[in-house]
């Protein structure tokens, strides 16, 4: 191991001391045009490139579009090579070079606190160059003593820290005692320090481009300490040259006004600062996008999903508003484009070409407006119809994916996906096996839907003959419950128009909700939380899921004439012979029903907890 690191810090060395004999030697224009091409290139192969586009989509999505982000974060890689440059070329730098080509403003804010002997410390960022503040500093005759973190290779960063004290600059090691920087900051010197990467648990939390950031403590600390003032710096990096700018001493809140003036030259300067840093590891602010078809059943279990992420993280003491989850509605511009997408997505197993310019193409304005305008942490999805919307939304934000669904594509395209036992998929690493639909905990939704001694939830989907309804009349006259009705937009005419004949006009059926007309908000919540028995049509995965994961006893009718699909019948077994649900008949209906009924003990659950177990530890995988 040792022998790897020293063959690597040799090339490295070998490649630096290279570079500054040729870089030296160029004129300066033609220097930071190579430059310029050489960050190019790295922005293309660097495992780093994900990272700055991830950060700038999190700070401008929504203000930019596509292609401005990406020349962001593209350019920004520019940016830090030019600065890699000009450092090799800090030994040649002289007063003529500061006079040609720095700029430097405030100058005399920081003279009359030095001249009174009260130490200082320089507050600044990876932003613009900041590095060139040693050579400035040493040539202006206030030589710095500048904090630098140590890199891994010994012989190359000790090459590094000779360019940087090249005109007088100390470099100070992380290790050095804290005692020797107090000292010297109490001794009226100066004190150089970046206060712009992730802090991590050590760290003081700051408002940061709307997020929560761990910042350091370093400067606030030394401050108190010695009585030392804090000037915020910042070199940003103007044509030819660069703007040096010494702001007035920060008081108060020193981090948060720091990070509040870094924030007002990134929005001005936004190539400049060093996007390739995870600043925001620490912060506790996650941003997750759940996308919707628009079937109710496929949405409630991505909420559902949703709502497990914010519980999970709830109980390690994060605050609910910290989890911001935002629903975009996914449309495509026709059928057609909708099927061509799906078969696309198959053919290329996930990995779609150009995926921005064709989403573009296939989705509607709005749609992809939405996907592009908001940042994502994590992104669930449910419904095969958006398997590659949600990889597209992955890969622009480098997030993480969950779908609640047997996907159309290998399942590693995903870091979670959540299958029912009736899906026959394997449970492995990534894949998570629950015994049926995942089902969100009912919201509240105020008064009763109707005063009553006992409620039957008849939740109808494409199922639904003469004989049935009539058998569900019986079992709420048989037991003296009141009826709570809801059909679902699948519902064919036909049968919505027999529940109108059967239920419209009855008072034992307070409720009668036809979807396709009328399906007004938190009408499924209010019947689950208020109903005692479910009667549900055993086509419908999701309808059925919801009403066991209710804990009330849950009757099942099967459609006449086509038979359910193996697996939908393979999931109806599998309930029953837990003893979640009842298959019935009309002739068994009433009976069942009251049965049923005067079994029921009324208390309930959410989800069997093998199914929670699963689904935490899915969520655990894009937390």
């Amino acid at each position: 191991m040792m022998k790897k690191i020293s063959f690597e810090d040799a090339l490295i060395l070998n490649t630096a001391r290279s570079a500054r004999f040729i870089f030296r030697f160029l004129p300066p224009a033609a220097a930071l045009a190579v430059a310029r091409g050489i960050g190019f290139l790295v922005y293309l192969m660097s495992k780093r490139r994900p990272i700055a586009m991830k950060n700038v989509r999190s700070v401008f999505a929504g203000e930019l579009d596509r292609r401005q982000m990406k020349r962001i974060a593209r350019q920004s890689f520019g940016h830090v090579a030019m600065t890699a440059v000009e450092m090799l070329r800090f030994p040649e730098m002289d007063k003529r070079y500061l006079e040609e080509r720095i700029k430097i403003t405030g100058l005399e804010k920081f003279e009359r606190a030095l001249a009174s002997g009260r130490g200082i410390i320089f507050l600044s960022a990876h932003f613009g160059n900041w590095e060139i503040l040693n050579v400035v500093a040493g040539l202006k005759g206030y030589p710095l003593l500048a904090l630098a973190r140590a890199q891994k290779h010994p012989r190359s960063d000790a090459f590094l820290n000779g360019l940087r004290s090249s005109q007088g600059a100390q470099m100070i090691g992380k290790g050095m005692p804290v005692r020797e920087i107090l000292r010297a900051l109490k001794s009226g010197r100066i004190i150089g320090i970046l206060g712009d990467q992730d802090a991590g648990k050590t760290g003081t939390f700051v408002r940061f481009f709307g997020r929560l950031s761990s910042s350091p403590t370093g400067a606030e600390v030394f401050a108190e300490r010695t009585h030392a003032l804090i000037f915020p710096i910042f070199v940003s990096r103007q044509g030819r040259g660069h703007l040096l700018e010494i702001e007035e001493p920060l008081e108060g809140d020193v981090l948060q006004k720091f990070a509040n003036r870094l924030e007002e030259k990134i929005r001005a300067y936004p190539s400049q600062w060093l996007w390739a840093h995870r600043r925001w590891k620490s912060s506790p602010d996650r941003f997750v996008v759940v996308l919707s078809d628009g079937k109710a059943g496929h949405y409630r279990q991505s909420m559902a999903a949703a709502e497990v992420f914010r519980e999970q993280r709830a109980r390690c003491g994060i605050a609910d508003e910290r989890t911001r989850v935002t629903i975009i509605d996914v449309r495509y511009k026709n059928p057609f484009l909708r099927r061509s997408a799906e078969a696309l997505c198959i053919l290329c197993r996930g990995h779609v070409p150009f995926p921005g310019v064709f989403y573009q193409w296939v989705l509607e304005p709005s749609t992809y407006q939405s996907i592009i305008a908001n940042y994502a942490d994590a992104v669930i999805s449910c419904g095969s119809s958006l398997v590659g919307v949600n990889l597209f939304v992955k890969k622009e934000n480098s997030a993480k994916s969950l779908v609640i669904h047997k996907p159309s594509v290998p399942v590693k395209r995903f870091n979670a996906v959540i299958v029912p036992l009736h899906d026959h998929l394997t449970a492995a690493e990534n894949v998570f096996v629950t015994s049926m639909a995942l089902s969100s905990k009912p919201q509240s939704t105020g008064a009763p839907l109707a005063q009553g001694k006992k409620h039957i939830g008849f939740l109808v989907g494409n199922a639904l003959t003469e004989g049935l309804a009539q058998a569900v009349g019986r079992a709420g006259e048989e037991t003296q419950a009141l009826l709570l009705i809801t059909s679902s937009r699948r519902t064919p005419a036909a049968a919505e128009a027999l529940l109108k004949k059967t239920f419209a006009d009855t008072q034992r059926c307070p409720l009668l909700v036809i979807a396709n007309q009328s399906n007004p908000a938190g009408t499924m919540e209010a019947i689950l939380i208020q109903s005692d028995l479910f009667i549900v049509s055993g086509e419908s995965v999701s309808m059925v899921s919801e009403a066991v994961a209710g804990g009330k006893p849950v009757l099942v009718f099967l459609p006449s004439g086509t038979p359910p699909k193996a697996k939908v019948m393979d999931f109806l077994s599998h309930l029953s012979d837990q003893g979640k649900i009842t298959i019935v008949t009309p002739e068994t209906l009433p009976q069942a029903a009251s049965r049923a009924l005067s079994e029921s003990s009324g208390n309930g659950h959410r989800q069997p907890s093998g199914d929670e177990d699963a689904i935490k530890q899915a969520v655990r995988r894009i937390s």
